[in-house]
């Protein structure tokens, strides 16, 4: 801890975003999630000085998880401060019910998460853990696993088209899982639940997946309509299929776009669109990674 000193005033004029930081100066600024949480991507490339204040509210919890090595803070107590300094994989986690103000030193690139309590209430019910009362960790804390999670929300997110919502869902679901387990200080009891999909739950769901993906159904609406808790029927999804929910509804879109490109005269574009991709850049993807070669090699060896 350092001698006292008082953080500099924040612009009036400056346009910012909800977490205080001036929209000007970020390189990357982008935000993924529904109406539990909220995963953001904000880059800031220059050295230069961003001052963030913010009031304290009730919005939950921020964790900050760094995806480069770098950036400096200087973080206010009331009228001391701390020094912090973050490497790649480096975490923070912010409690709004505190006010926050902070001298920002550029250069990061952050993958954010926003938790409300009430998504961390419902998140300790689902998966049989105490309720939370607070998060926190130690300074200087590195967390591979928020980092390799964080990471991938990056490379999806910097990749064509737009995040699909059952990835974003499930990246979400196991940060918060993750931090509910590791930063909440306390003891928890694991539920049990080792069960499977009944033939109609599964049937049902799997039906819901394919046939819904544009009508914003999320994966608690699918355990709704089989009569399920959310966390149970993601595990007993992939206790019965072998995969999680957004793992087979990609291979199944694969699937279909072989059928079409094997009976078909649509263009690739056309493909994508009518499986459900975002684009045929994502559908090459996928259908690399599922079948082994890219969209237009299997047309053209299956037409010879």
């Amino acid at each position: 801890m350092s001698e006292a000193i008082a953080p500099a005033a924040v612009p009036s004029l400056a346009r910012r975003d909800g977490l205080g930081c001036q929209f000007s100066k970020l390189r990357k600024n982008v935000e993924f999630g529904n109406n539990e949480f909220t995963l953001y991507r904000k880059c800031m490339d220059d050295e230069t000085l961003e001052r963030v204040s913010m009031p304290a509210c009730e919005r939950g919890f921020l964790i900050g998880i760094s995806l480069n090595s770098g950036h400096r803070r200087r973080i206010f107590r009331g009228e001391r401060f701390e020094n912090r300094s973050y490497e790649t994989h480096s975490i923070y986690i912010r409690d709004f019910s505190e006010p926050y103000q902070a001298d920002l030193y550029g250069h990061f690139d952050f993958v954010l998460a926003e938790l409300s309590r009430g998504f961390l209430d419902r998140l300790a019910d689902e998966h049989g853990l105490r309720r939370i009362a607070g998060l926190g960790c130690e300074p200087d804390r590195k967390d591979p696993v928020l980092g390799h999670l964080a990471a991938a929300l990056a490379a999806n997110a910097d990749g064509p088209g737009p995040l699909g919502g059952l990835f974003v869902e499930q990246l979400g679901l196991t940060m918060g899982i993750h931090l509910a387990r590791q930063y909440a200080g306390g003891h928890y009891r694991e539920a049990g639940l080792k069960g499977v999909l009944s033939a109609s739950q599964e049937t049902r769901a799997k039906e819901l997946l394919l046939s819904r993906p544009s009508e914003g159904m999320t994966l608690a609406d699918i355990a709704s309509e089989c009569n399920l808790s959310r966390a149970y029927f993601i595990r007993a999804f992939a206790k019965s299929t072998g995969r999680t929910p957004h793992q087979w509804l990609l291979e199944r879109r694969a699937e279909q776009a072989r059928d079409l490109l094997e009976r078909s005269d649509l263009a690739l574009s056309e493909v994508a669109h009518a499986c459900g991709f975002a684009d045929q850049s994502h559908m090459s993807r996928v259908f690399s990674k599922t079948l082994g070669m890219t969209p237009g090699a299997w047309r053209r060896q299956a037409r010879r």
